[in-house]
């Protein structure tokens, strides 16, 4: 028998002539831009020396197309009347540029979703606006005493309230009004600051207080008379400031009203 070379032949698809034919070890370049997109198969026929056949076969898939998006219609669905699908195509191989908004399928946002943003949405500004307290520079500010006071509605002596609480209050109060647990009791939501009628609020103010308990919580500290360092108009200003603020809305008091209190 006579010996040949070893050779190699590879045949793609049903094609009887090879699309190529090299002694091994050897590499080709399949280029499946000529392909038609779907199923195709590698067949590889090899032969050795003694003309003894081996044949491999590999199946693969092209995909160079454009790829294909159908929204409305899935494989093995039951269907009845009229179906509404939407078709997109995008992409492939033989674009040198891509763009990626082209890959997306128009589809509504679920209502659901719109909801839960928005009340998201609401929050977060919410509680930015209650949690959110300004810094000593921009409390002075032109701006920011005007914009406090019209939030407030007690002309200029809400700036006056607003400088007053954060000089002499905020240290035990806390600029948001919190207090600090079983130390210094809190000003917002407390139910002295939310009465109707503020008398007691004023003589807290003006003739201090010795611990106490609030809402059932038991504080220690001991509050400071300011008759001494404030006026009527000083009070007046400071007690309005924290009966409508960090979500308290109660009624205000006057300094004259301050005044009749500090004389009993």
């Amino acid at each position: 028998m006579n010996e040949k070379e070893n050779r190699i032949e590879v045949y793609l698809d049903d094609n009887a002539e090879p699309v190529a034919s090299y002694s091994p070890p050897g590499s080709f370049e399949l280029d499946t831009t000529t392909l038609d997109d779907g199923p195709h198969r590698l067949r590889i026929v090899a032969f050795d020396r003694y003309a003894h056949r081996g044949v491999r076969g590999i199946s693969f898939e092209v995909r160079n197309g454009p790829g294909i998006a159908v929204d409305g219609l899935h494989e093995g669905d039951i269907v009845e009347g009229k179906v509404g699908i939407l078709i997109n195509a995008y992409g492939g191989a033989y674009e040198e540029k891509w763009e990626p908004t082209r890959a997306e399928t128009p589809k509504p946002v679920p209502t659901w979703a719109w909801v839960a943003f928005i009340v998201v949405v609401a929050w977060a500004m919410y509680y930015a606006v209650q949690q959110w307290n300004p810094t000593p520079e921009f409390a002075q500010t032109p701006t920011y005493r005007k914009i406090s006071e019209a939030q407030a509605g007690l002309g200029k002596g809400a700036a006056l309230g607003a400088d007053l609480y954060r000089t002499s209050c905020a240290s035990c109060h806390q600029n948001n009004g919190q207090g600090v647990p079983n130390v210094f009791p809190p000003l917002a939501r407390d139910p002295v600051v939310n009465a109707a009628d503020p008398a007691e609020h004023v003589k807290i103010v003006l003739f201090g207080k010795k611990g106490g308990l609030i809402n059932g919580v038991a504080y220690r500290a001991e509050m400071p008379a300011w008759a001494d360092q404030l006026s009527d108009e000083e009070v007046e200003a400071v007690i309005n400031h924290e009966r409508t603020s960090w979500g308290n809305k109660a009624p205000t008091v006057s300094a004259e009203e301050v005044g009749r209190i500090r004389r009993r």
